[in-house]
C-alpha cells in the first residue's frame, strides 16, 4: 500500500453579497453587546445612586454625633481627683499646670511627675525636670511629700521648687517651711533658703 497525502481541502470562495452579509451580522452583534454593557452600566449607576446619596449625610451626620459626643463627655478632671490610682504627668516644651488636692504643681518644660494621692499621705515623686509645688495648709491631716532621688521632701503649709537631673536634687523654699529625708538625716529648711544634694549639710 502507498501512502499517499491529501491535499487542503477545497475552499469555496464566497461572493461579494455573502461578504457583506457576514460583516453586517457580525458587526450587528458587536453592536448589541455594548448596548446591554452600557445598559447594565446605567441599570447599575441608577441603582447605585440613591444609596449613594443616602449615605453621604449620613456619614456627615455620624461625624457630627462623633465630634459632638467627644466635646461633651466627662469633663477632665484634676490629677488623682476620684481616683486612687496614681497620676502621671508629663510636660512638653512648656510649662504644665495642674491641681493636685489641696496643692498647685507647677512642671517646667520637658519634666515629668507621678502623684499619688491619698488623705493621710499625698506623694509626688519628681521623675526628671523640675517642679514647683504650692501646698494649702494641711492642719493635721499629714503633711505634703515630694519625693526625688534619694531626698524626701516634707511640708505641711509651702511653695517650694524642686529639680532633679539624675541623683542631684535641688530644694528651693519660697515661702514656709520644708523638712528634707536624705540618707537617714533630716534637714530643716526655711523660707528663702535653698539645700542641695551635692553637700546636704549646708542650707544656703
Amino acid at each position: 500500500m502507498t501512502d499517499q497525502k491529501l491535499g487542503p481541502p477545497p475552499v469555496e470562495g464566497l461572493s461579494d453579497v455573502a461578504w457583506a452579509r457576514v460583516e453586517r451580522n457580525v458587526f450587528t452583534r458587536m453592536e448589541g453587546t455594548v448596548t446591554n454593557a452600557v445598559a447594565a452600566r446605567e441599570v447599575r449607576g441608577e441603582r447605585k445612586n440613591p444609596w449613594f446619596w443616602l449615605a453621604v449625610p449620613g456619614a456627615a451626620a455620624a461625624a457630627f454625633a462623633l465630634a459632638f459626643f467627644s466635646i461633651k463627655g466627662p469633663a477632665q478632671q484634676p490629677a488623682g481627683h476620684g481616683s486612687d490610682e496614681p497620676s502621671r504627668v508629663v510636660s512638653g516644651a512648656s510649662p504644665t499646670s495642674v491641681s493636685f488636692g489641696d496643692a498647685h504643681v507647677t512642671l517646667d518644660a520637658n519634666s515629668a511627675v507621678l502623684m499619688d494621692q491619698k488623705d493621710a499621705k499625698p506623694t509626688a515623686l519628681l521623675e526628671n525636670g523640675a517642679a514647683t509645688f504650692a501646698v494649702a495648709p494641711r492642719g493635721d491631716r499629714g503633711a505634703f511629700t515630694v519625693m526625688a532621688g534619694d531626698a524626701s521632701i516634707r511640708t505641711s503649709n509651702g511653695e517650694l521648687h524642686v529639680a532633679r537631673e539624675g541623683e542631684r536634687v535641688e530644694v528651693s523654699v519660697e515661702t514656709g517651711s520644708v523638712e528634707i529625708r536624705f540618707h537617714g538625716r533630716e534637714i530643716p529648711v526655711g523660707a528663702h533658703h535653698t539645700w542641695s544634694s551635692d553637700r546636704p549639710s549646708d542650707v544656703k
